[in-house]
């Protein structure tokens, strides 16, 4: 597996993990198919800003920045998925 097929599968992990936890804390549930979805919509749109911030962080040489922001970008995805598909309970 390629490094960017596996930055890809992270990517997806936090994202999906940030949209339960977001319908979670707000008591909310989604349509899984719905919920996939609006995560790949949100994981296309936000994963080139993620790849762009993380590497610019790497090339500063601050490598635990780029991890962070890159987690953050991806669970912002996740976030933003969660509000799209999300309808109470």
């Amino acid at each position: 597996m390629s490094v960017t097929d596996q930055l890809a599968d992270v990517a997806v992990q936090i994202a999906a993990q940030a949209a339960r936890q977001y319908l979670s804390r707000h008591n909310l549930r989604a349509d899984p198919s719905a919920l996939r979805a609006t995560l790949a919509s949100w994981i296309k749109i936000k994963l080139p800003e993620a790849l762009k911030d993380a590497r610019e962080a790497l090339d500063a040489g601050m490598g635990s920045v780029a991890e962070s922001t890159f987690k953050a970008t991806m669970a912002s995805a996740g976030i933003e998925a969660a509000k799209e598909a999300g309808f109470p309970k």
